[in-house]
């Protein structure tokens, strides 16, 4: 975390990058300097780490000025033709969250852009500027995060076999065949198994391998090698590459070609949301869960295991172990692989609504009306997209979370949400 020096520091660099971004903007032709001026912004302090001193990943710049320009491009078509980006005020923020609520977005993605919002609010010199999101929505918990897991994602859950379609992607790319096999057996991302460095991370003397490249936050692991599959990988990534320093990836590409490549040979492979309903993250859903049976004998409560035990001693030393495995540093968001005790009483909630809007849909003039109320009702409940999504399928809907987003976006308008 930033020191106070460290903050005050930073705080008086902003002032002064005020005056210098306003001067260099003044001779900008056109009344939408702020084109001009984020640009400026983020070159001097885009890399900036929040609250630690040090820079962010590559990818997070880009996200952060991917998300920053949406804010002022949707306030112009809004109508709020901003010249400058220090013009931005509270009533901006407003705006967006409602127009953004009314469309739709999931919470996930209203979380993500609030935070951003922060950041950026600190960059221009309003600290204070921001209250909490939910008083910028009319229903709070349309931006309530659920890390609760409602649906399996894993791939052998969903009938997808790993070892055939790894089998399949070797055929194809031998890179990307090694990089699946490492996701698998030890529940890399995706960045993570590209990145991977078999002659520097792994230690023959402790049986382990150390992930360091590629990581989340530059956070650094250490994943023991526990049975024969996680051996073999290991044994055949030593075999592929001869340096110190080569990676599992195609030493002719660089790193952004290397993920587009997976991400090819798995969309060739109908490894997708749509065509099959798991992605590569799956395979380290499967991995969580496993690893939870493993290390305390029982299902995870996700995959219908016992929840009284979920909060013994022993699992969570059992719970801890996979989060460190995952790089998770908190035990809640590991419940987004395997759930919690808690998800035997949401999945009841779940049938109960369902059961509710199916008596509606029976009496309903328009069945559309009737999901749609469900929707709302799953929302409400603090359930999430896939609460939602799961309690559509009850009563015979199935949906992809992208065709919800629009189902919600086309029909906001005609529900009048709680203020």
């Amino acid at each position: 975390m930033l020191t106070p020096a460290q903050i005050h520091k930073r705080r008086e660099r902003y002032s002064s990058l005020e005056t210098e971004i306003t001067t260099q903007s003044a001779n900008y032709k056109g009344r939408k300097r702020w084109k001009m001026e984020l640009p400026l912004l983020l070159e001097k302090v885009g890399r900036e780490h929040a609250n630690r001193n040090k820079l962010v990943a590559l990818r997070t710049l880009q996200l952060r000025r991917q998300t920053m320009f949406h804010f002022f491009s949707e306030l112009d078509e809004l109508g709020y033709k901003l010249p400058s980006i220090y013009s931005f005020r509270e009533k901006h923020a407003r705006v967006l969250f409602s127009h953004w609520e009314e469309a739709g977005v999931a919470a996930a993605t209203l979380q993500s852009r609030y935070t951003c919002m922060q950041l950026f609010a600190t960059w221009i010199g309003k600290y204070d500027m921001l209250q909490q999101i939910s008083k910028y929505l009319r229903n709070p918990l349309a931006g309530k995060r659920t890390y609760v897991a409602m649906v399996d994602k894993s791939w052998d859950v969903n009938g997808v076999l790993a070892d055939e379609v790894i089998e399949k992607a070797i055929a194809m790319d031998k890179y990307v065949g090694l990089q699946l096999r490492l996701i698998k057996a030890f529940g890399l991302r995706r960045k993570e198994a590209v990145c991977f460095r078999p002659h520097s991370c792994y230690n023959p003397g402790t049986e382990a391998i150390e992930v360091f490249h590629g990581t989340k936050g530059g956070r650094h692991r250490l994943i023991q090698i526990s049975n024969d599959e996680q051996r073999a990988v290991i044994a055949d990534c030593l075999k592929m590459v001869r340096g110190k320093t080569d990676h599992i990836g195609n030493p002719e590409k660089t790193l952004e070609q290397n993920l587009r490549r997976l991400q090819y040979v798995l969309e060739r492979l109908g490894i997708t949301k749509e065509k099959m309903g798991v992605t590569a993250h799956g395979l380290r859903h499967e991995y969580a869960n496993g690893r939870y049976q493993n290390l305390t004998g029982e299902k995870s409560p996700l995959q219908g295991g016992p929840t009284e035990i979920f909060r013994t001693d022993e699992t969570l030393v059992a719970r801890r172990k996979v989060a460190e495995e995952l790089g998770h540093s908190r035990l809640r968001v590991t419940t987004a692989y395997y759930g919690s005790d808690r998800a035997s009483v949401t999945k009841n909630k779940l049938r109960k609504t369902a059961q509710e809007t199916a008596q509606e849909y029976l009496a309903s003039s328009s069945p559309l009306d009737a999901h749609f109320r469900l929707i709302l009702k799953s929302l409400e409940a603090g359930l999430g997209a896939e609460g939602a999504i799961h309690a559509l399928a009850t009563v015979g809907v199935q949906c992809t979370e992208l065709e919800l987003d629009q189902w919600i976006a086309e029909f906001a308008g005609r529900t009048v949400r709680p203020k």
